[in-house]
């Protein structure tokens, strides 16, 4: 069994791995080390892997370390596609993971990933299994926010889809803004994607995905899991 362990912006993920099937997940806020000492059967892993884009305690990282098979995913991590991207480095590890589960997933064949987390994220794998980029925009929350913080009196609104095209007073007309613009980016992207690459696989992801997982025009994969999954790949070809 693997353990996979992904810190995220505003959550934390935690799998366990038979193979390729996950048999146990958790959803955290936060995640401290003797949480991961004692709320799984890390003794019975034969690998873990910890993946994060935020600052976490050192000592998480001495316990990945421990084990046999243990790896922190990092710029030098092996990664089962060929990356192609011009700063190889400067890869989010959580895009590393999306391109890994899209050549995984989907093998010889163009495929896009769109991940509706803190930031929306685009990532496509070519059919020779070749990571080429995507592109990055705020997210769901964060165009909230925005709108709240960048002006003195638009108000701060919860997360929330509509199916109104016009809003008739300023709650509804952010919100129709905000929903409607993402919905029209995503499907407008994937236009552009499926006009240059034949074929194209298509898949969503991400903690926003059940907002727009039915506005998407086109046939789509949602797995709220696809993440994680690239990333039990990436352990796989870093195992010693």
């Amino acid at each position: 069994m693997n353990l996979i362990i992904d810190l995220g912006n505003t959550q934390t993920k935690v799998a366990v791995f038979d193979g390729d099937e996950i048999i146990r997940f958790e959803n955290y806020q936060s995640l401290d080390l003797e949480m991961v000492r004692t709320g799984f059967d890390i003794q019975n892993c034969s690998g873990v892997l910890l993946s994060s884009v935020i600052n976490h305690n050192p000592e998480l990282e001495d316990l990945v370390h421990s084990f046999p098979n243990g790896h922190v995913l990092s710029k030098n991590s092996r990664l089962p596609f060929e990356n192609r991207y011009d700063s190889p480095s400067t890869l989010g590890n959580d895009r590393r993971a999306n391109a890994a589960a899209l050549y995984i997933c989907h093998p010889e064949s163009n495929a896009l990933c769109i991940d509706l987390g803190t930031c929306i994220k685009y990532d496509f794998v070519d059919k020779e299994g070749h990571y080429l980029g995507g592109s990055i925009s705020p997210g769901f929350g964060m165009r909230f926010k925005a709108l709240n913080t960048f002006t003195d009196k638009l108000p701060l609104i919860e997360l929330q889809p509509t199916q109104d095209l016009l809003g008739t007073d300023t709650n509804n007309s952010i919100v129709t803004g905000v929903f409607n613009g993402i919905v029209a980016e995503i499907n407008g992207i994937i236009m552009k994607y499926q006009s240059k690459y034949r074929g194209l696989k298509i898949v969503v992801t991400g903690g926003d995905v059940s907002f727009f997982e039915n506005e998407v025009k086109s046939s789509i994969f949602a797995d709220a899991f696809f993440t994680l999954r690239g990333l039990n790949a990436i352990l796989k070809v870093n195992a010693d």
